[in-house]
C-alpha cells in the first residue's frame, strides 16, 4: 500500500515556478504529527490531512507559531523516537522556510493537504 502525501502547494501559481513542498506521508503524520497537535491543541495544522486548508498571508503568523510550538514539542519531549523526532523537526523547518518564501507574494494562497 502506497501512503498518500500531505503537501503544501500553490494551486494557481502566477509565475513560471511551481510551488510544491512535501510535508508528510499520512502514516507519519498520524504517528508523529498528530500526538503533538492534540497535546498542544493546534488548530491550523490539525486541518492538514483532512480536509486540508487554504492559507493566505494573514494566516502566516498563526501557522508559524503552531509550527514553532510543534517543533519545540518534538525537540524537548520524549514523545517520539530519535529518528522520528529528527525527521519531524526537519520537515517543520523546511515548511517554515518555504512559507516565508511563498508569502513574499502578498496575494498567494497556499493549500496544505
Amino acid at each position: 500500500m502506497i501512503g498518500l502525501t500531505i503537501a503544501a502547494m500553490i494551486m494557481e501559481p502566477k509565475g513560471k515556478e511551481s510551488f510544491y513542498v512535501p510535508v508528510s506521508t499520512e502514516a507519519f503524520f498520524k504517528r508523529c504529527w498528530e500526538p503533538g497537535i492534540k497535546a498542544l491543541e493546534l488548530e491550523l495544522i490539525s486541518l492538514f490531512p483532512d480536509p486540508g486548508v487554504d492559507l493566505d498571508k494573514k494566516h502566516l503568523p498563526k501557522l508559524l507559531n503552531e509550527l514553532h510550538l510543534l517543533k519545540d514539542w518534538a525537540e524537548t519531549g520524549r514523545h517520539l523516537n530519535e529518528n522520528d523526532s529528527e525527521h519531524l523537526i526537519n520537515r517543520i523547518s523546511i515548511l517554515q522556510e518555504k512559507m516565508h518564501e511563498a508569502f513574499l507574494d502578498e496575494n498567494v494562497i497556499i493549500f496544505i493537504g
